[in-house]
């Protein structure tokens, strides 16, 4: 007999009451896994939600900290590199080696005191390591005490005479003590010890320049560039000597350069500033002017060429608050007379002759004690004119007519 069999149906198939039990089990069951799921993805962003709130500071150590600052120093970025190693050497206070980078560092930055006060604790840990000389030395020389720094830094070279930043440093202080030929010496000794320190080489440049011999110089600041192309100082050097024999372009060409190795320097955009003025591109020195403020804003000489430029210009009221800025940060006074006498005209051009008479008088005497002499021709004609000038009288005009030609006192 044949069966027939409906294959539209399983072969083996379960009663009606347990599939409707092991129905209701499974929906049970995913039911309570979604709401695990959902349980753990609620934590999990709870989780992550706080982390993102506080992250986690991991705190780096001492080595790597100046193994990034080294990096950072070969792109020519001093200012983080010099956060990085102050951390490594609050870590490691009496660490010769951080010691030493952190000095040169600041020397880079021109906090020579700083510098210096690194070398004497090098000096102190170590009285034999030539690298405790060399910071003394050059933090000496790079504040106008080369004199100074002379005896230290040939004492560091009997404790290691194959260190070459000694020859480096104790070559600019032969120039700055005017002993050009000592300074040469020095120089082409070291660099037959460290033919490619490029610092070396930038000294070398600095004292053949002294001696008249640009070409040369030209040529080994290049090689110091070539050595090390992000290190500035030597682009910075070179451009100067372009400007003082009138090359011009390859001033302006070196500074973009410097630009374009780091797009924030202020100083690059202050030197463009004074290289497109000489070259009587006004607009261009300007932009370039106003663009080292915004970087620098308290940088006196940054805040005195714009107010030069805006003085050029007639543009009394905008030169006027630039020279008061550049007095109000000029910690050193080294632009109080230039600054000073300056703003007292744009006050006498704005109609303020009171304040303007006050700042003049107070030039007066600047002048007479620096010895400057057009200075003070410019400040004695000024008090003539705002003294005759009837518009003065009470000090109640609304404008004040042109007694100066403002070119007269630009220089």
């Amino acid at each position: 007999m044949q069966i027939k069999r409906d294959y539209t149906q399983p072969f083996f198939r379960q009663p009606k009451r347990r599939r409707l039990r092991n129905g209701l089990l499974l929906a049970l069951l995913t039911l309570l896994l979604g709401a695990a799921l959902v349980w753990q993805r609620e934590m999990l962003l709870a989780v992550v939600t706080q982390l993102s709130a506080n992250p986690p500071t991991a705190t780096a150590q001492p080595q790597e900290l100046a193994l990034r600052a080294t990096l950072l120093m070969q792109a020519g970025d001093m200012a983080r590199a010099e956060e990085l190693l102050a951390r490594a050497l609050a870590e490691s206070p009496n660490h010769l080696g951080y010691l030493y980078e952190h000095g040169r560092v600041l020397i880079e930055l021109e906090r020579y005191v700083e510098a210096r006060l690194h070398g004497e604790d090098l000096a102190t840990l170590a009285p034999k390591d030539p690298r405790g000389f060399a910071l003394q030395a050059a933090a000496l020389t790079w504040q106008g005490q080369p004199a100074s720094a002379v005896p230290i830094a040939l004492a560091g070279l009997q404790a290691d005479p194959r260190f070459s930043p000694l020859y480096a440093v104790l070559t600019r202080a032969y120039v700055d003590a005017q002993r050009w030929q000592d300074a040469l010496e020095t120089a082409e000794r070291g660099l037959n010890i460290a033919p490619n320190d490029a610092a070396l080489h930038r000294s070398y440049a600095y004292a053949l320049q002294s001696v008249g011999a640009f070409n040369q110089a030209i040529d080994q600041f290049q090689h110091a560039i070539e050595l090390r192309p992000a290190y500035l100082p030597p682009h910075f050097e070179l451009a100067a000597l372009y400007l003082a024999r009138d090359d011009d372009q390859s001033a302006i060409d070196l500074y973009n350069r410097i630009l374009s190795l780091n797009p924030r320097n202020a100083r690059a955009m202050l030197r463009l500033c004074l290289a497109y003025r000489k070259v009587g591109e006004f607009s261009r020195a300007f932009g370039f002017c106003e663009d080292a403020v915004s970087r620098a804003p308290t940088n006196p000489e940054a805040l005195f060429q714009l107010g030069l430029l805006h003085y050029r210009e007639r543009q009394f009221e905008a030169s006027r608050d630039a020279f008061a800025q550049c007095l109000e940060h000029d910690i050193e006074g080294t632009y109080e007379l230039s600054c000073r006498y300056r703003l007292g005209l744009s006050h006498y051009y704005t109609g303020n002759c009171t304040r303007g008479w006050s700042l003049l008088r107070d030039s007066l005497g600047l002048a007479q004690a620096a010895n400057e002499s057009e200075t003070l021709n410019n400040i004695l004609l000024a008090l003539e004119i705002i003294n005759a000038d009837s518009a003065c009288i009470d000090d109640a005009a609304a404008t004040v007519p042109f007694g100066i030609d403002p070119t007269r006192s630009l220089e």
